[in-house]
């Protein structure tokens, strides 16, 4: 397969006409037809252009070995967002993520699962909401009452 082959079986996958590629690449329908058809073989210039604008494989394109797309952090990474379905928040806090060091990340996720260890405590001291907290104070009046002891003394006995 020569040059001019492989760039029209690049064309045709992205599904464009001639005139629409040749647009895209600011260059006209009847230069893309000269390079598909061997007549004129493509600029340096004109294969960087699409090597830059569509992750093409230059190796590919020159010789045919390889795969027709380049597999750069930028496609990986759109891959996996389509793939995910993640929103733009979501794409932004991944990209944060992968920016950070190993050390930074191992910080974050440290604290993260302290966090969560927190939250799902069984202490009571942690996990008790605000009448649970309000029953425990009656209670211990109520305890302190039946020892003659005011609520602050029972609290002093009890810290003793």
């Amino acid at each position: 397969m020569t040059i001019g082959e492989r760039l029209k079986t690049f064309r045709k996958s992205i599904k464009k006409t001639q005139a629409e590629f040749g647009s895209l690449l600011g260059t006209s329908r009847d230069t893309i037809t000269n390079y598909e058809i061997g007549r004129v073989e493509p600029t340096d210039t004109f294969i960087q252009l699409l090597v830059t604008k569509f992750s093409v494989s230059e190796k590919w394109l020159r010789t045919g070995e390889g795969e027709m797309y380049e597999e750069t952090e930028t496609t990986l990474f759109n891959s996996f967002a389509k793939q995910y379905d993640l929103s733009e928040a979501e794409q932004r806090a991944a990209r944060y993520l992968l920016n950070l060091t190993s050390e930074e990340r191992q910080q974050i996720l440290h604290h993260i699962v302290r966090l969560a260890e927190a939250i799902t405590s069984t202490d009571p001291k942690v996990n008790l909401s605000k009448i649970d907290k309000e029953l425990a104070a009656y209670k211990e009046e109520l305890l302190a009452a039946e020892k003659g002891l005011s609520a602050s003394e029972a609290t002093e006995e009890k810290d003793a």
